[in-house]
């Protein structure tokens, strides 16, 4: 019996790795967050954890249970996870992504001192340690700019500094840990998201964001909509994705979600890219339009499994996330959606308060919607959108 050690931020409904390896003789030994760890419990290795993404016992019952069971393989999914995960394959000595390639797809600054003078363009940047450098940047290249942490995902953190009035309000209390700043990029934000298998990419495809990263802020929701292999941008996005995985160290087998600007004088500008699976509803969209499940093709991929990834004929899809709203939810529309609706992910909980600002990625109600056309699609999203919005009831919280 051979074991693959997992580091499981998901819950079980959506990652079961034990089904997914049944057939193939390896047993998945889980590390889990408290709040997923209930749909694991019949497996026979669990091992739950409280505020699982700062406790450094996930790390040492990782490197003890990997060395009891003589793992030959780990496996994360999650953001939080993939350096944990890269420095323990450096210390048993085991294939997969190690530290520095991990660092380089997480920390934003390194990942563009990989990029900068490369075929595609990157915004002026460099790492906030003070507030003499934000006041030094600013001087420099003017506003606006952006300041964000250089290692967290969906948005969090991020703040779009306009004038002197926003930089002396985000320096009264600004982010707690590592951050960046870099000039702002006016445009069309896309997203391109695939799979790498072997060393060679198997699956690429590129989305066009409606509203934007930031729009969850305000508590309005995001949607990516699959563009066609005839749209203007499909190989230009297709294109820079590949250029910029080729000068990353770029692991043998990894997911990747790749963002990227095209302003309004038509320039290719990168944003940031991840090794791991676009969050939200993109993976269940890449799903629709492709069947693909990007997790369980990239596990099988780190366990030396075939990982035949063969796209059926493409549907055009998009994927709609709903944010909190400020306030306790009273009622969460569970069906009655239009005939649009392909696929429906409710996260959220009735009689839960929420404050709203989510982070993007995270969501009330997430719904991956269909259409004939990219067009129809488009306009579908509005529909959905609508229906849950009068649909959904809020008050306010005592």
């Amino acid at each position: 019996m051979r074991h693959v050690l997992v580091f499981a931020k998901t819950p079980y409904n959506l990652t079961p790795y034990d089904q997914w390896l049944a057939d193939w003789g390896i047993e998945p030994i889980i590390l889990v967050s408290q709040e997923y760890a209930s749909g694991y419990r019949h497996l026979r290795h669990v091992h739950a954890f409280d505020s699982y993404d700062n406790n450094q016992l996930v790390e040492k019952t990782a490197l003890n249970l990997a060395r009891a069971h003589r793992v030959d393989a780990v496996f994360a999914r999650a953001e939080a996870d993939l350096i944990r995960a890269a420095q323990l394959r450096d210390v048993l000595d085991l294939p997969g992504q190690r530290t520095p390639s991990a660092v380089a797809f997480r920390d934003k600054v390194v990942m563009k001192d990989h990029l900068v003078g490369g075929p595609v363009e990157v915004p002026r940047y460099c790492r906030l340690d003070s507030a003499y450098t934000a006041l030094e940047f600013v001087e420099e290249h003017g506003y606006p700019v952006v300041i964000k942490p250089v290692a967290e995902s969906g948005s969090l953190g991020t703040s779009i500094i306009r004038d002197e009035a926003d930089l002396d309000s985000y320096l009264r209390r600004p982010w707690g840990g590592s951050s960046e700043i870099e000039t702002f990029v006016p445009g069309q934000m896309f997203h391109v998201d695939g799979l790498v298998v072997a060393g060679k990419i198997a699956l690429i495809h590129p989305f066009r964001y409606l509203n934007d990263c930031l729009s969850f802020r305000s508590d309005d929701w995001i949607a990516s909509l699959s563009l066609s292999t005839q749209d203007p941008a499909y190989e230009r996005l297709v294109e820079a994705t590949r250029s910029v995985l080729a000068q990353l160290p770029t692991p043998t087998h990894t997911a990747f979600h790749a963002e990227l600007w095209i302003t309004p004088d038509d320039r290719m500008v990168f944003c940031e890219i991840a090794s791991r699976v676009g969050g939200g509803m993109i993976r269940p969209t890449v799903s629709y339009c492709f069947g693909i499940d990007i997790h369980k093709e990239w596990l099988y991929a780190e366990c030396g499994l075939p990982s035949e990834v063969r796209p059926t004929e493409y549907r055009p899809a998009a994927g709609l996330n709903i944010p909190p709203s400020p306030g306790l939810l009273e009622h969460l529309p569970a069906d009655g959606e239009p005939g649009c609706v392909r696929e429906v992910s409710l996260a959220g909980t009735v009689g839960k308060v929420y404050q709203g600002d989510a982070r993007a990625g995270l969501f009330l109600a997430g719904y991956v919607i269909g259409g004939e056309s990219e067009d129809q699609v488009e306009t579908n999203v509005d529909r959905v959108a609508a229906w849950f919005a009068e649909n959904v009831r809020w008050r306010p919280a005592a």
